[in-house]
């Protein structure tokens, strides 16, 4: 990595010159921002450049900038006054490796300090802080002039590198598993410290594991999980040993599920049961048309598993006319190509019917064909063939008639972890 040769300096401006002339000594930046208050404006000028000029330091107009607080005891105004920093941060670290930003936040009042803190927390940068090597009432006053020194420097994502997982846990169960991934791969370039960058790297395995499973990439969701079980310390160094044991737990119950995937031939049980939890998930994220969408995909696998299982009908998209019952052989008959037939999803379910298949009966009972069944909601669905959004109400009567087809229990499907809480 290039050593940093361009250094963006942002210091508090307190009462006295001399830490501030300490911290423009040691980093020797190439620009520097003032922040001071109303009370400490005319001090830049008056007292610091020309100290900082008498100790080798000379910077002229063009290589620093001013910013005014307007109330150095107000924190919240001080945090909301220093937000125009960060675009200027962002631009300046974003120049390349050789470019980085120094916080010193010794000058000036404690709200200023703290404030500067709340605020670049989460920036790109260092922490600075001048002390000194005597102090004033045996030890407990005010730096003895001449003896400051810079005596701490810190990345803040070292330090406050929580604040990453907290964000990552919110995103994480609100199922944005894309966004929270890229939360925590971003702080994981900022810090420094190995065993932080292993535990952002835990999390990141963590959510791109269950984004591809959202995206039903289950073999990488596969290999993900199992990179996290190999950083299972690491895990729960960033959740904690209680919360991560019992997410390593559910990971182990789920790669049940993922292994039966990845072995079963679609389609498949596995299959319909996967699309049913992926369409519980898109509910719970208010997604009702992409809720339905998988349930409609769902019903529809299901009579195709039924058609492969039971008779033989590896296809539902190539169903031979001879193998059609002699009720539906005339009427079909017509839309064969090359002695096939592709059956849809109500005719799929016309044609178990017809063979005495209980699911194609069961359809039937359910009230899901023809012109009253619920599954035209999705047909009617933007995401489909219509502009309609669908409610609620829609999505629930279409749940019920899935979970009764799949002869399953919703509490029965799987579920991904929940980290909050």
């Amino acid at each position: 990595m290039t050593e940093p040769t361009s250094t963006l300096l942002i210091c508090t401006v307190g009462g006295t010159p001399e830490p501030v002339v300490a911290a423009l000594k040691h980093w020797q930046p190439k620009r520097v921002c003032f922040v001071h208050t109303p009370q400490t404006k005319n001090d830049v000028e008056g007292k610091i450049l020309p100290k900082a000029r008498d100790e080798g330091v000379d910077l002229d107009a063009g290589r620093y900038h001013l910013l005014a607080l307007s109330d150095g005891q107000d924190l919240a105004r001080c945090v909301d006054e220093l937000r125009p920093l960060t675009p200027q941060v962002t631009e300046w670290a974003g120049r390349g490796d050789g470019f980085r930003v120094v916080v010193d936040f010794t000058g000036g009042t404690k709200c200023m300090s703290a404030a500067i803190g709340l605020q670049a927390s989460r920036w790109p940068c260092l922490f600075s802080y001048v002390g000194g090597g005597e102090r004033t009432k045996e030890g407990v006053g005010v730096v003895v002039s001449g003896t400051e020194r810079v005596v701490y420097q810190a990345n803040p994502w070292d330090a406050l590198g929580y604040q990453a997982v907290e964000d990552f846990i919110v995103l994480f169960d609100q199922r944005a598993f894309r966004a929270a991934a890229q939360l925590v791969k971003r702080a994981k370039s900022h810090v420094d410290r190995p065993d932080r960058k292993r535990e952002l790297a835990a999390l990141k395995h963590l959510a791109r594991a269950f984004d591809a499973w959202d995206r039903f990439d289950h073999k990488k969701a596969n290999n993900k999980l199992k990179n996290v079980t190999k950083m299972a310390n690491d895990l729960r160094a960033a959740l904690g040993q209680q919360k991560a044991d019992c997410v390593l737990a559910e990971i182990g119950k789920l790669n049940g599920h993922l292994t039966q995937l990845l072995e079963a031939t679609p389609p498949s049980r596995h299959h319909v049961v996967d699309l049913l939890a992926n369409a519980k998930r898109r509910k719970d994220e208010g997604r009702i048309d992409d809720a339905v969408a998988r349930l409609y995909r769902a019903i529809e696998a299901m009579a195709q598993v039924a058609c492969k299982e039971r008779h033989s009908i590896d296809s539902t998209e190539q169903v031979p006319v001879d193998r059609l019952p002699e009720t539906l052989r005339a009427e079909w008959a017509s839309r064969a190509t090359e002695g096939t037939v592709r059956l849809g999803l109500q005719d799929a379910y016309r044609f178990l019917a017809a063979l005495g298949d209980p699911l194609g009966e069961m359809f039937e009972r359910l009230g899901l064909h023809g012109m009253s069944s619920p599954l035209l909601t999705r047909n009617r669905s933007i995401l489909a063939h219509g502009f309609v959004c669908v409610s609620d109400k829609d999505f629930n009567k279409l749940w019920s008639a899935a979970l009764s087809l799949a002869d399953i229990e919703e509490a029965s499907l799987p579920s991904f972890p929940i980290l909050g809480g």
